[in-house]
């Protein structure tokens, strides 16, 4: 079980009956009925997906179709991805209304967007929570962890990124159930975006320069969850990881 499937079963097993389904113990659940299912499954990993497409396909496309199929449930929660949308630069772009061009995405796009599609078509109740970049206890890649680990990001220094914790969408998805939303999709996320060359200021020293790399910006619209939910900011939920995680050394004001 990733990052996020198994964060979600340690925060929402507080209050609700929680099986952790994996692909090791799979077939022991399959067949059963539950009340909601998060599908938190598929590749996270975009450089790969995006140099092994069919892989990919199979990972976080093909999968989806299966659990579908497997379980019955009340309500099916999809866990996705902003690389839906073709531009994903600036909350202009990035309206969970906006109408999306397949043609145009990457192939990790382009197959969490199927997944998507899926689950509309085929299920009359669900949720889609299109996720920014995820923060939490297993965090085992991505430009923080590179940082933490005195490695040199594989994105530039100047990228901007949009963060949000393991928690924080636990609590998102209780708050949704709660008010009986369906059929609907949200963008999660902090508001506004973190500065990756920022980082110097929480590890206590200067960051690995970047060279060559290219510089990244992810920022979705979330006014639609903000509207309803007290959405923190990114640098927030940076700072709630490094707590939570006990990996803040140092912050300078």
């Amino acid at each position: 079980m990733g990052l996020l499937g198994s964060d979600l079963v340690r925060f929402l097993q507080k209050n609700y009956k929680v099986d952790g389904i994996a692909r090791e113990n799979y077939d022991t659940f399959r067949g059963k009925y539950y009340d909601v299912v998060i599908n938190a499954n598929g590749n996270s990993k975009r450089f790969w997906a995006n140099e092994h497409p069919f892989e990919d396909f199979e990972k976080s496309t093909f999968s989806v179709y299966q659990s579908l199929f497997d379980f019955s449930f009340g309500i099916y929660v999809f866990i996705s991805s902003p690389d839906v949308y073709e531009d994903f630069l600036s909350p202009d772009s990035t309206k969970e209304n906006r109408i999306i061009d397949p043609q145009k995405l990457s192939p990790y796009g382009f197959h969490k967007y199927l997944g998507e599609l899926i689950v509309r078509r085929c299920k009359s109740s669900y949720l889609i929570l299109r996720s920014a970049a995820i923060l939490g206890t297993g965090l085992k890649k991505g430009p923080i962890f590179d940082i933490l680990c005195g490695n040199k990001p594989f994105v530039g220094l100047d990228s901007q990124i949009q963060l949000v914790t393991t928690e924080e969408i636990a609590n998102v998805v209780q708050y949704l159930l709660g008010r009986l939303s369906k059929n609907e999709i949200y963008n999660v996320g902090g508001r506004g975006t973190f500065l990756l060359k920022n980082m110097a200021k929480y590890i206590g020293s200067i960051v690995p320069p970047d060279s060559g790399v290219e510089k990244q910006i992810y920022e979705m619209n979330v006014e639609k969850l903000g509207g309803i939910y007290p959405l923190k900011t990114s640098e927030e939920y940076l700072q709630e990881f490094f707590v939570s995680s006990g990996k803040l050394l140092s912050l300078k004001p």
